[in-house]
Order: structure tokens, then C-alpha cells, then sequence
């Protein structure tokens, strides 16, 4: 669908109401859209109460076509124009229908004569009724039907009943749908659409560059003679040889008929046009063009927020917008893939949005998930994922970024999928207690989450009870045991050794066998070789095994507890992984990797890593 520069840009907003002796916008604010075969999405059914509201998810989720439905339903104007290709795969069996419930309407619209006997109610939870009972807010259903006549019909309905009226363009531009486009440029320039025309009173631009033209003309035909006179005389004569028209005198001048537009008149910074600008300077301007061009209250819809914006700037227009929904009757509705953006607003103004099989769904986060904020601020990047994973502490976490950096290259060179392609994030747990929940709170987010911690701490079963119930999948080592435990146990003589000079690099050698004598209860021992180790103690390898466990986790100077440190036991895995990936250990990353690359690709579903 190609909506027209009056849905899309500004020409539909409220922009000039103070002459013309109707009432400005009281602050209208969407309260629900329901979208039906509208492109991607086949079902959608969206309710809000917010005033500020970032939708996030992950790229191709709809979160654009939300948008464009939205300035589509509200669309001041009869000249959309769509195609086969705007029907949900193709189908124009089905007809688009895409409803929206809009509340606090302006007193113009709910008088008598107007849609006053029309308006239904809506509560909190966005459930309709067929009037504006009592625990209720009144509010109008506006909806827009195509169908394979692919001719657009805009009528204002309610819940539970067959009654319909038409709703014109006039009256459908007193909602205030206001949409923020990313054609910067021409909001700078004084055009028949523009929201800048929009500022200035009717064809003054238009006026200006006339008179303009008219002055240009004649400083050009008073010009003293020179190359162009002389050229054209020559052309006079010259035509009058081949039996041209009797000219009088062939002059060089201006052409009359560019005067009769306004686009060559635009803003400038001194003598300086503001097309000569970066992005985000012409994109800002731009915005603060289209926001003055709105009286009173609006619902502004604005996709990829951050386009062309440093993150000083991207915080900046983001603290705006929140001080505009906040201090004025504006409602702000913005898309975004920006981690920063994601980290400068409070947990409750985003929205996640899913898109499986042509069901598009919009979950809040809730206000009460008080532990919300700090994740995704920690994290903001899993919100713009498909998949979480999440490691209990920064020792998984550069285990797993070292694996999927060693599976994506290998992926990568047979032609398949890269985690990065798929969508994945890796998340800090932050810690045994808090890792299923922080995995908890993105599979209630609609996020299919993994974790990967140790299972040395009962105290945890409860936390990860609640997250295995909540659909995380869980993958723990073997009772009673930590990555490092697991490693030790599992990893061969060459991988052991191998471990153990890992460590003695990070530390010292002195301080690795310093570590494992005390657990073993020996006085010294020397060198990094395990065996010797067992050798020169008397002691068992499989209880050597335990005290470098038990060493390489311990409290006082762990070996590996880093992000760093994660990242050589990922060369580690690699290294030795013929060693490992028929015991216990190689089944819990073969876990991992199924849940990361697993695609509707049923081929892939059946690989696994050291395919």
C-alpha cells in the first residue's frame, strides 16, 4: 500500500484550528486497534492505556505495520491507495479490517449532530461495551474495510451491534492522528504537503517565491550585455535565416513557470540550506517542525525513533517525548532497534511485539515486575532478539559467546544460519538466585529463554521450578556440581593439562598448585600436569580431578570467573571436544546449540555442532 503523504506525514494533523473556530484536540489517545489480513499480520488485537509506549522486538515482528494500520484507520483521507499485496498473503479473499478505538475525544466530534449517540465504552483491560456504561471510558470505533475492490470505506461502528455511519475525512482529521515520517527534507521546504505550509498562512510560500521570480526575472532582463546577450542575438539572427517567427528581440530571462510553486523555497541557517546538514540535525528539525504543526492534543506515531540520531541526541528526543506525554494531551507511539533507546526509558513504557504464523501480539511489561527495569537495562539488546540465553554468571557468559562464535564460523562456511542471524542475545544471570528469574521474566515476555548455570545450590530449585513452569529450558550440570567441577571431570588428560595451564597463565603456576594442594590436603605441589600431580600425592586422579574442580571455583581467587575467563574455556570446549561430547558434559552443549540453531528448517533441527 502506498499511504499518501496525508496518512504518513502531516497533512491530516490538526494544524491550523485556532482560525477557524472549531475547538483544538483535548488529547486523544488510542486505547485498542484490531487488524485483520493487514500485510503481516493476520490477527491483531492491541489494547493500551499507556501515554508513552515503545514497541520493541525483534526485526519483521509487524512493528511497522502497526503503525501503518494505525495511520491507515485514522487516515484523514479518501486517497489511499492499495493493492493485492497489502492483503495478509496475498489473499483478497479475506478483507482487511483494521478498527480503532480512540478515547478523550474533542467536544466537536461527541456532539448530537456529530457522533455523540455513536460513542461505546471501553475498559481498562480493553474489553468494549455497546455504551459507555459506568466503569467505562466513552470512546469512538472507527473502522476501515477493503476489500478485492481494493476501494477503502471508513465507518464508525459498536461492539454487539449492526449499526454503522460514515465517517468523513474532515471528521476523522479532529482525531489527530499525527504521524512522523522520515521524509526530513521535505519538511523543510515550504511544499503543498509539508508540515511546514502547515505553519504558514494559505500560499504564502507560494507568494513569496513569485515575487521572488518576478524581481529575478526582470534584475536578469535589465542585466548589462554580455556572452548571453550576444548568444542571443545570434540565436535571433540565425533563426531568421531558416524563416523563424519575426522575433523583436531575443533576450536571455528566467522560465515564467517556475515561479509557480513553492518547493524551491526552504529553510536556511544563515545562507546556508538546511539540506546541507547531517541526517540527525535535518531529521530533528524536521520533527520539531511537524510536532509545532499540531494544535492541542494528538497521537504521534513514529517508527525507528533513533534513525540518523547520536545517542546524546536519542536520549535527549526521547526525555521530550516523555515530557510532552506527560505535560501535554499527546500520546506518543514509537518503534524502535535501539539498545540505547531501550536503556533511557522505564520498564513500563515498553511494549514487546511477536509475530508467529500471522499473530501479531503487543505485551506490556508489567508495572509490578519490580525487577524489570534493572535487566533491561542491563541487557537491553534480548528485548531486540528472538532468543535469550542466559548464563548464571560472567563465566557462562564467555563460555557461550566463545561457542557460538566458533558454531556461527562453522555455520557460516557450510551456508547456514549464524546465531546473530537468528536472533539471539546473551544475558548475565548476575548469579545462581537470579538467573532462572531474569529468564522467567523474558519467557513471560513472549521470548523463547535458555539458561545455563551450575547445580551445586539447592537453595535455587525454587527459582528454577518457577522458570521451568514459566517455559525456560533449563540446562544444569550434574548434581552437586558447577561449570568447573564439570570440566575437570569431563575433559580428558590432554584437556585437563590443558585447563590447568589456562589457569597458571591467568594467575601464576605457584598459585594454581598452591589452590589444588590445600584441597587435597598436601603440602606443595609443582609443575601443571594432573598425573604427576596424582603421582607425587598418592592420591587418586579422579580425586585430583575434584580438588581442581573445587580450586578453579573457589571463593578466594577463582580461576575462571570472568568474561575473559569464560572465553578460554570456550577455546577449551573446542580444543577437546571428541574428548567430551559423548559424556555428559558434550549433552549439555549439544543442548545449547539445539536451542539456539534450531529454525523451521527441519534439517537443521536434526544437526548438531561437530556436524
Amino acid at each position: 500500500m502506498t499511504i499518501l503523504a496525508s496518512s504518513m506525514a502531516v497533512r491530516g494533523a490538526p494544524r491550523d484550528l485556532k482560525g477557524t473556530g472549531m475547538p483544538e484536540n483535548r488529547g486523544m489517545k488510542l486505547r485498542s486497534l484490531s487488524i485483520r489480513n493487514f500485510r503481516g499480520i493476520r490477527v491483531c488485537d492491541w489494547h493500551t492505556t499507556a501515554d508513552l509506549l515503545a514497541l520493541v522486538g525483534p526485526g519483521d515482528s509487524t512493528k511497522t505495520t502497526l503503525l501503518d494500520a494505525l495511520g491507515a484507520v485514522l487516515s484523514p483521507t479518501y486517497t489511499l491507495r492499495f493493492t493485492d499485496a497489502d492483503f495478509f498473503s496475498g489473499n483478497t479473499d479475506l478483507p482487511i479490517v483494521i478498527t480503532a478505538a480512540v478515547a478523550d475525544l474533542p467536544d466537536f466530534l461527541v456532539q448530537e449532530n456529530q457522533f455523540g449517540k455513536e460513542q461505546s465504552g471501553i475498559h481498562a483491560d480493553g474489553r468494549l461495551e455497546h455504551d459507555p456504561i459506568p466503569g467505562t471510558d466513552p470512546c469512538l470505533l472507527i473502522r476501515l474495510t477493503v476489500d478485492r475492490d481494493l476501494e477503502p470505506v471508513w465507518e464508525v461502528i459498536r461492539p454487539g451491534g449492526d449499526e454503522t455511519r460514515t465517517i468523513s475525512g474532515n471528521q476523522r482529521q479532529r482525531l489527530g492522528f499525527f504521524r512522523i515520517d522520515d521524509q526530513a527534507d521535505m519538511h523543510l521546504r515550504w511544499t503543498r504537503t509539508s508540515a511546514l505550509s502547515g505553519l504558514t498562512e494559505h500560499r504564502q510560500g507560494a507568494a513569496v517565491i513569485l515575487d521572488a521570480h518576478r524581481q529575478a526575472r526582470k534584475a536578469v532582463f535589465d542585466s548589462q550585455p554580455g556572452a548571453l546577450t550576444a548568444a542571443a542575438r545570434l540565436a535571433q539572427a540565425s533563426a531568421r535565416e531558416v524563416g523563424s517567427a519575426p522575433f523583436t528581440k531575443l533576450q536571455p530571462g528566467l522560465e515564467p513557470s517556475s515561479a509557480s510553486s513553492a518547493h524551491a523555497l526552504m529553510l536556511h541557517d544563515g545562507s546556508i540550506p538546511l539540506t546541507q546538514f547531517g541526517l540527525g540535525t535535518r531529521r530533528l528539525t524536521s520533527f520539531g517542525i511537524q510536532s509545532a504543526s499540531v494544535a492541542g492534543g494528538s497521537i504521534i506515531a513514529i517508527d525507528e525513533v533513533e534513525h540518523g540520531l547520536e545517542p546524546h541526541r536519542l536520549a535527549h528526543l526521547l526525555h521530550m517525548l516523555r515530557q510532552k506525554a506527560e505535560a501535554t494531551s499527546v500520546q506518543v507511539l514509537f518503534t524502535t532497534h535501539s539498545a540505547m533507546a531501550v536503556e533511557s526509558l522505564k520498564a513500563s513504557d515498553l511494549a514487546v511485539v511477536r509475530s508467529v504464523n500471522g499473530l501479531t501480539t503487543v505485551i506490556p511489561v508489567p508495572d509490578e515486575l519490580e525487577t524489570a527495569q534493572g535487566v533491561f537495562r542491563s541487557a537491553p539488546s534480548a528485548l531486540l532478539a528472538r532468543k535469550v540465553v542466559v548464563g548464571e554468571g560472567a563465566t557462562e557468559v564467555g563460555l557461550l559467546r566463545g561457542l557460538f562464535r566458533q558454531w556461527d564460523a562453522n555455520r557460516i562456511e557450510q551456508g547456514q544460519a549464524s546465531s546473530v542471524s537468528l536472533g539471539l542475545a546473551v544475558v548475565d544471570g548476575r548469579g545462581g538466585n537470579d538467573a532462572p528469574d531474569r529468564a522467567c521474566l523474558f519467557a513471560n515476555l513472549g521470548y523463547a529463554s535458555f539458561v545455563l548455570m551450575d547445580n551445586d545450590d539447592d537453595k535455587v530449585e525454587p527459582n528454577v521450578s518457577a522458570a521451568q513452569a514459566a517455559g525456560v529450558t533449563i540446562a544444569q550440570w550434574q548434581a552437586g556440581r558447577a561449570l568447573e567441577d564439570e570440566l575437570a571431570h569431563g575433559l580428558d588428560a590432554a584437556g585437563l593439562r590443558e585447563m590447568v595451564d589456562s589457569a597458571a597463565e591467568l594467575m601464576s603456576e605457584e598459585a594454581v598448585c598452591s589452590a589444588v594442594a590445600a584441597k587435597l590436603s598436601v603440602r606443595k605441589l609443582e609443575g601443571t600436569d594432573p598425573a604427576e600431580w596424582a603421582a607425587f600425592s598418592g592420591k587418586p586422579l579422579d580425586e585430583v580431578r575434584n580438588a581442581i574442580g573445587l580450586a578453579a571455583k573457589g571463593k578466594k581467587n577463582p580461576w575462571f570467573k570472568t568474561v575473559d575467563g569464560g572465553e578460554i574455556l570456550a577455546v577449551l570446549v573446542v580444543n577437546h571436544w571428541a574428548s567430551i561430547k559423548d559424556g555428559s558434559l558434550g549433552a549439555t552443549f549439544e543442548r545449547v546449540f539445539r536451542f539456539v540453531y534450531t529454525e523451521v528448517n527441519d534439517a537443521e533441527t536434526e544437526q548438531s555442532f561437530d556436524d
